[in-house]
């Protein structure tokens, strides 16, 4: 017989929760920063023109390019989402005032009394009784599936809006020479200056005011890139770039 003085362990319940649910989490966490960031890729790419194919990422710079394009989302993707989930809870709310009006609550109470007239058809298996036990779970599972499948769609859509238009703003700032420019010297060609967009395995991408050009590793002889100019002197123009 237990001794009633014997203090009960309840944290190892705790635990197990705990940790079963962070590696169920881990999984959806680490798969939708990948779909945000290559998405994101996609999407800065596309606003220079130039094809993601030809410059795939290894997982670990797609998981940290997909953290960083969500935290720069803003904050107007989570306006919308605090509203989304602001309009669930009142469409909760106002189906709960409804059901507990006395006009619902007599159709409902006509309803059960139709269904419970009919014919009965047999007993039920009992594997359909263990599913509608089950059936509070299941419908559980089926709004977080439903769910997370929104979210990761929201937040790809987003993410490749924003890579275009980071994209967009790099082109300007370029043009403006408010960042980073870039001399390429090209197998029998003069010096180019352009802003380097990217390397892939193969190619690299650089965009030379009017186009994006792709040029072969093996083609380059030199590259160099200048920072950021800084701000020149009063009375003293800026350096053309």
């Amino acid at each position: 017989m237990a001794n009633p003085s014997t203090p009960v362990d309840v944290s190892a319940p705790a635990k197990r929760f705990g940790l079963q649910t962070l590696l169920t989490v881990l999984p959806v966490l680490s798969g939708g920063l990948y779909v945000i960031g290559a998405t994101y890729q996609e999407g800065y790419l596309a606003g220079f023109g130039v094809e993601n194919s030809l410059f795939v990422l290894p997982p670990d710079r797609l998981l940290f390019m997909g953290l960083t394009s969500l935290i720069s989302f803003g904050i107007g993707p989570m306006i919308y989402g605090v509203l989304a989930a602001i309009a669930l809870i009142v469409a909760v709310m106002v189906a709960l005032v409804l059901s507990s009006l006395p006009t619902v609550q007599q159709l409902q109470t006509k309803l059960a009394a139709r269904l419970a007239v009919k014919p009965k058809l047999g007993k039920a298996a009992p594997s359909m009784l263990a599913l509608a036990d089950k059936s509070e779970l299941l419908y559980g599972y089926v709004v977080g599936i439903f769910t997370v499948t929104i979210a990761l769609v929201l937040t790809a859509v987003f993410s490749s809006r924003t890579g275009a238009q980071h994209a967009a703003q790099d082109i300007k700032k370029w043009e403006e020479g408010k960042t980073r420019t870039s001399t390429v010297v090209i197998d029998g060609e003069p010096p180019v200056k352009a802003f380097q967009i990217g390397c892939g395995a193969t190619y690299c991408a650089f965009w030379t005011g009017s186009e994006a050009r792709l040029v072969r590793h093996e083609q380059i002889k030199r590259l160099s890139t200048q920072p950021m100019p800084t701000k020149a002197p009063s009375g003293k123009p800026a350096a053309s770039k």
